[in-house]
């Protein structure tokens, strides 16, 4: 057996009770906080949620065996505390009543929920949600009756909501493209825009007085962050850099006085003050204790191959591996796979595909998908059209849609079952962007249906477009141990090519303009796959 590293640094005292190992640890790595009127504050530590005495001191342990904890916020009269988790490998929000000690959802089981916050009423919870597959829209809950309704409906992404102190404004996060926006809804008046920029926007807050907004910049220059005086005419001005900020909303005591996280501690401040001070805290965490279980990879299926040999060719490729594009290159596949990625070149008698200014992305992974309700044949082609080549899923029917999908005449994505290709225990994105990996269930929404929400999650954790794809790719791959027969354009890989119309490397959403697919080595349009979806229903 061997202890888990936690991912926390700092002053470390390991001492034993009953032998039982504790740490006992005074900062964390993905830390947030907020503060209650009172003082107190509720932080995020190692994925549970905690209370900390408005003084510091020694911080009280809410939750156990979460482990996914995240942006607790207070609720008006402090008696209950609103946060996001991933609890069935979906992410909701969940709300802590500190009179009984327990925690129930606010989430249904069909929709992707994040960055809760409170209405002063205390009564509603205002949050992002994507319900459809289309993007984040902003959505309230009144929490008595659990009746909810959207809010906004914009295209792209809303997210980070936040209101003032009187209820009656509210601050939100816009992204669409390659621009974000900040933009304010004053009570009964249409939304302002009080900034746009392609640096991205994050996680606002209302200064009690209203007098202005406190919001997070990322831009070359790193992290910061700036503020909107909302005077006339609106004034933006940087407030506060040079820290390792923890991107989530300020939160204020009064006017005055100001609580944040950075470098891993909380943070307190006095408006006016040029620094920061840490509120020292202590907490006892008991570290995981698991058996390390051998994991072997599974055989490959490389099932209903074709015969013969095609060369691709399109403007760009993007390998799933490399950073950046590689131009000017010939893809050659004999059967279901990569055998050559060779220099542009004329090749007489090759069945040669010239895919013009069209980029090619590795084939998408879904590695714990969740699928339609009614799966039937003609699923196939309709997901293979989103660009999704390969899935892992349960469903008592894998086998033999498996392999009709990986035919010509219903082609669909690779169905390999999770009892074989499991992906194990995952880090959040937000810690580790590196190893990242986004599932349809993660999203409560259906697989092909919830590509555009995974793509959200991953831009608002604050991963690249390149970093989106690889955890839709590549690192899906590795942690289902497929790589590197999937995930990547590599010789020796499975022929699964993705052509998208446009940039996803600036813009993830690209990825979503799909022209055609490449599946174990043919080639299919999308209008040609949606023809074959059509057949196949009918057959049925």
């Amino acid at each position: 057996m061997h202890l888990r590293g936690i991912v926390l640094a700092a002053f470390v005292a390991l001492f034993c009770n009953t032998g039982n190992a504790q740490h006992a640890i005074t900062r964390g790595t993905d830390l947030s906080v907020d503060v209650a009127s009172d003082g107190r504050y509720t932080i995020d530590l190692s994925g549970e949620l905690w209370i900390v005495p408005g003084g510091g001191g020694d911080a009280r342990q809410l939750t156990h065996d979460v482990r996914s904890v995240q942006r607790p916020r207070w609720s008006p009269d402090r008696q209950q505390i609103v946060y996001q988790a991933t609890t069935n490998n979906r992410q909701g929000l969940w709300i802590y009543d500190l009179s009984s000690n327990t925690a129930r959802s606010v989430s249904d089981d069909t929709s992707f929920d994040s960055h809760p916050t409170w209405h002063p009423s205390g009564q509603r919870i205002t949050y992002a949600s994507d319900v459809d597959g289309s993007g984040l829209d902003l959505w309230e809950v009144d929490v008595p009756t659990g009746l909810r309704w959207r809010i906004s409906s914009l295209p792209g992404n809303e997210a980070a909501p936040a209101w003032s102190a009187d209820g009656r404004d509210l601050v939100y996060v816009h992204h669409d493209g390659e621009l974000w926006s900040l933009r304010l809804r004053r009570f009964a008046e249409a939304d302002e825009v009080l900034l746009t920029s392609r640096d991205r926007l994050a996680a606002p807050s209302f200064r009690p007085d209203g007098s202005l907004i406190l919001f997070f910049r990322h831009s070359g220059a790193g992290v910061s962050i700036d503020m909107v005086i909302l005077s006339e005419p609106r004034l933006i001005r940087e407030y506060a850099a040079n820290e390792q900020f923890k991107v989530a909303p300020v939160s204020w005591l009064d006017r005055q006085h100001m609580v944040y996280s950075a470098n891993g501690q909380i943070r307190k401040r006095d408006f006016d003050a040029w620094r920061s001070h840490a509120v020292p805290f202590h907490a006892s965490i008991q570290p995981e204790v698991i058996t390390p279980v051998a994991r072997t990879r599974p055989r490959f299926p490389w099932q209903g191959e074709p015969t013969g040999q095609i060369v691709i060719r399109a403007s760009r490729l993007f390998d799933g591996v490399q950073s950046g594009y590689r131009h000017e290159l010939d893809l050659l596949i004999d059967g279901g796979r990569i055998v050559g990625i060779e220099p542009r070149a004329e090749r007489p008698g090759a069945i040669l595909i010239d895919m013009g200014d069209l980029t090619i992305i590795p084939g998408l992974i879904d590695a714990d998908a969740r699928l339609p309700g009614q799966l039937s044949a003609g699923h196939g082609p309709d997901l293979l059209a989103t660009g999704i080549t390969t899935i892992v899923a349960t469903h008592p029917e894998l086998d033999r849609l498996g392999t009709l999908w990986a035919g010509k005449e219903i082609p669909g994505p690779r169905l390999l079952s999770s009892a074989q290709w499991s992906i194990g225990n995952l880090p959040r994105p937000e810690l580790d962007p590196t190893s990242a990996v986004v599932t349809s269930r993660a999203t409560g929404l259906s697989t092909g249906q919830a590509l555009a929400t995974q793509f959200s999650a991953m831009e608002m954790a604050g991963l690249t477009p390149e970093q989106t794809l690889r955890a839709i790719g590549v690192n899906a791959a590795a942690a289902m141990l497929a790589d590197p027969y999937i995930g990547r354009i590599a010789i020796g890989s499975a022929a699964d090519l993705v052509f998208v119309d446009g940039d996803p490397l600036s813009n993830t959403r690209a990825a979503l303009n799909v022209v055609a697919v490449v599946r174990n080595g043919r080639f299919y349009s999308v209008s040609g796959l949606y023809d074959r979806a059509k057949r196949a229903e009918s057959v049925e």
